[in-house]
């Protein structure tokens, strides 16, 4: 089914509000980490650290049902039949399959066929500058009003909750409770959702797996000002959901738990070094970070990136390598990509950190944090590099 497009420039607008904050509270629960370069994040904001609190998140890794409730309003009827919009996410669940590795799986199913009617009008929901009080009534009114239509709400991990086409719900948003105020309907407690907006007939399926990470505790690596992709170009779901490699970071599947300390190479000490081969992050198996730690909350990330599964469109291939501060918050650069002087001009459709990949015989150095990295080889699934901390 055919929809009108939103202007790229209004989804820019939008997109800046991906996840509602909620206000803090203690971190605990954590992933499980002992890596000495597993760093430390903002407490139960979204953030880059390893210490993701999983009484406030989901944890990634296992099967997620999610109930899916489609929406509309007292100024806009339901458009069309609600399996069109079922099966524009859906592919989500597949893409968030490769990316884990098989660790995560989404079960999305509907909770009730058809057109739930809101209580209130879309646009007194306040989408055009979001508060989290504002998100929470959307979310309780949508689920209070699928109960009473006569769906269970038991069972779920998390829900997506759809819009009518043309209504006032303009971009999608993630949405995570708060221990101290939590959403209780009919006896279930509501922990987490994402709420999608007429900008999904843009982005695309891929919009469900960029929220749904947010409930994992991801930031967003786009820039909230200023040139949108001037961190990560192309590189990661949260950093640009269409652009041309998506595939997930390996920091961020670290974070995930979709891969283990052991495939992780840490060098933390002053006069080391370490070499090790790289398998692609879009594969499974094999070692897949070098990480060397610079400090409490920074480090740099050596990682192989392929044009395969995920990444089969992506601009360029090798070695990609990017810093980490996890005590930047989201949407002002907590990972950024290193660029690559040498790398050849982008062609069309891509920009120059769509390039910035590393080849052998090519080395990084930042003599302000004492760190190198070389690319020694390659081959079609992995590149070996050298990692030295002065």
């Amino acid at each position: 089914m055919r929809r009108a497009l939103l202007s790229f420039a209004l989804c820019v607008l939008l997109a800046l509000l991906a996840v509602t904050a909620a206000p803090g509270q203690l971190a605990h629960a954590f992933n499980g980490s002992t890596s000495q370069c597993a760093l430390q994040g903002r407490g139960a904001e979204v953030n880059e650290g390893q210490n993701t609190d999983y009484t406030q998140f989901q944890n990634p890794v296992g099967t997620k049902n999610v109930g899916v409730v489609y929406v509309d309003f007292p100024d806009t009827a339901g458009a069309g039949d609600v399996t069109d919009y079922y099966n524009l996410l859906s592919p989500a669940a597949e893409w968030m399959r490769n990316a884990s590795y098989g660790k995560t799986s989404l079960n999305m199913r509907s909770v009730l066929d058809r057109w739930v009617r809101m209580p209130s009008s879309s646009e007194s929901y306040g989408f055009s500058s979001l508060t989290y009080q504002q998100h929470t009534r959307y979310v309780t009114d949508a689920l209070r009003a699928a109960a009473n239509a006569g769906a269970g709400l038991a069972g779920y991990d998390l829900f997506y909750i759809v819009p009518t086409n043309h209504s006032r719900i303009g971009h999608s948003t993630a949405w995570f409770w708060t221990p101290s105020n939590p959403i209780v309907i009919n006896g279930t407690r509501i922990r987490s959702a994402a709420t999608f907006g007429t900008d999904m007939w843009y982005w695309g399926f891929k919009v469900a797996d960029h929220e749904t990470v947010h409930l994992f505790g991801a930031p967003d690596l786009y820039a909230f000002s200023g040139d949108q992709f001037q961190y990560t170009g192309g590189w990661d779901l949260m950093g640009h959901i269409t652009g041309r490699g998506p595939q997930y970071f390996g920091w961020e599947s670290w974070k995930f738990g979709w891969i283990g300390d052991d495939q992780v190479v840490c060098v933390f000490q002053s006069r080391t070094q370490n070499t090790i081969a790289l398998n692609g992050v879009e594969y499974t198996g094999g070692h897949k970070l070098l990480v060397v730690k610079t400090g409490p909350t920074t480090a740099y990330v050596a990682e192989a990136r392929r044009k395969a599964e995920n990444d089969d469109n992506a601009c360029s291939s090798g070695v990609l390598i990017y810093k980490v501060d996890t005590s930047i918050a989201t949407g002002r650069g907590p990972i950024r990509v290193v660029r690559n002087p040498n790398a050849p001009a982008p062609p069309a459709g891509c920009g120059a950190l769509d390039m910035a990949t590393w080849q052998p015989g090519q080395t990084f150095y930042d003599p302000t944090a004492n760190v190198q990295f070389t690319v020694r080889t390659a081959d079609d699934n992995n590149s070996t590099v050298n990692a030295i901390k002065w």
